[in-house]
């Protein structure tokens, strides 16, 4: 599953999709849910050109944990940040990426105007050191190293001081050991399209900090990591309900291609009072200005407050004399990020 569905994609359509996913949100909040990592999948892909510095400062804005990146090397030894082993997908080139010197590559648009037309034609295909360089400080990175020889990828790790910051993951076992066996301190994760047993297996005789896969994978293979003192990832998940699911069902992160959309279990910009309440409850909204709604669910899903225009500061909420006690959530909508509260209300 690449794309969400129409329907949670943009502006109101999102505002309405929130009250179909609320309640299977809502059923692993009441049993203790937290939400896992948040892995963007080479970048905020979905809201802008995947591999460019623009989509990843945009995972960065979104509260990503990770963002994953993808190298391929140029004619003369660059480490450069594009999936394809062609230009043609993504960039106003063509040919392989391999055939091509820096200057060259630089010189081309990797504003991906298939998707995005001419929104971010000023984009260029960036270099490791320049994606290491945005990500110091602020976000961790997982490194697809594809065919990529792993010595000056290290060697640019441990020059700019990211050992403890970098993942390098791998369909190649035996590069995976190679890069354990040279820099120990440097995690690595094997990757699998559907994972097994065998590949715990494999990935734990390799020492690998964990496992990816295709969230097609069965559930029961995130146990057998854990077991195996192994973290567990899934992707590319693309619906926060199934996010959802995944972390309820201990998934160590979720790799995805929305994650400006993946963070419903923060509470940073929602403050309420009181907290259990009785007669009111007031809702702080930390940035009012750019609420576009605001949605309060019951324990089964059912919308029993919302508001979608002019926002005040705070909204104070009078529960209806049908409106019956118990845990309700509120879910607040920032354009295209969504924010949750749990509340209690004991009248």
């Amino acid at each position: 599953m690449r794309h969400l569905p129409k329907h949670i994609q943009s502006g109101k359509a999102l505002q309405k999709s929130i009250c179909v996913i609320a309640g299977l949100i809502i059923c692993f909040a009441v049993s203790g849910f937290s939400q896992g990592v948040i892995i963007a999948h080479r970048g905020a892909s979905s809201i802008a050109p995947e591999n460019t510095i623009v989509s990843y400062q945009k995972a960065i804005e979104a509260g990503a944990g990770y963002i994953e990146i993808d190298l391929r090397m140029s004619k003369d030894d660059s480490i450069m940040v594009i999936h394809d082993e062609t230009l043609d997908r993504t960039t106003n080139g063509t040919g392989k990426v391999k055939n091509f010197n820096y200057v060259f590559l630089k010189g081309l648009t990797a504003g991906y105007s298939r998707k995005f037309g001419r929104e971010f034609a000023d984009e260029k295909i960036p270099t490791l050191f320049e994606v290491l360089n945005l990500a110091k400080g602020s976000v961790n990175i997982c490194i697809d190293i594809k065919n990529t020889p792993e010595t000056p990828v290290i060697q640019m790790i441990d020059r700019l001081g990211m050992k403890n910051n970098v993942v390098l993951m791998s369909y190649n076992v035996e590069k995976l050991k190679r890069i354990k066996a040279n820099e120990p301190e440097i995690k690595t994760v094997l990757i699998k399209n559907i994972l097994s047993n065998i590949d715990i297996e494999t990935a734990k005789e390799i020492e690998a900090f964990g496992v990816s896969g295709g969230y097609i994978s069965p559930f029961a293979i995130i146990e057998n990591a854990h077991k195996n003192g192994l973290q567990c990832w899934f992707g590319v998940v693309s619906d926060p309900a199934k996010a959802a699911v995944l972390f309820a069902n201990n998934l160590d992160a979720v790799v995805t291609d929305y994650p400006q959309l993946m963070t419903m279990s923060k509470s940073d910009k929602i403050t309420v009072f009181p907290n259990p309440f009785g007669n009111y409850l007031l809702i702080n909204l930390i940035d009012y200005e750019n609420v576009t709604s605001v949605y309060i669910v019951d324990i089964n899903g059912k919308t029993v407050f919302k508001r979608e225009s002019s926002f005040p500061p705070v909204l104070r909420w009078i529960p209806a004399e049908n409106v019956k006690k118990g845990m309700f959530f509120i879910f607040v909508i920032e354009r295209k990020k969504v924010f949750c509260k749990k509340v209690l209300f004991l009248r």
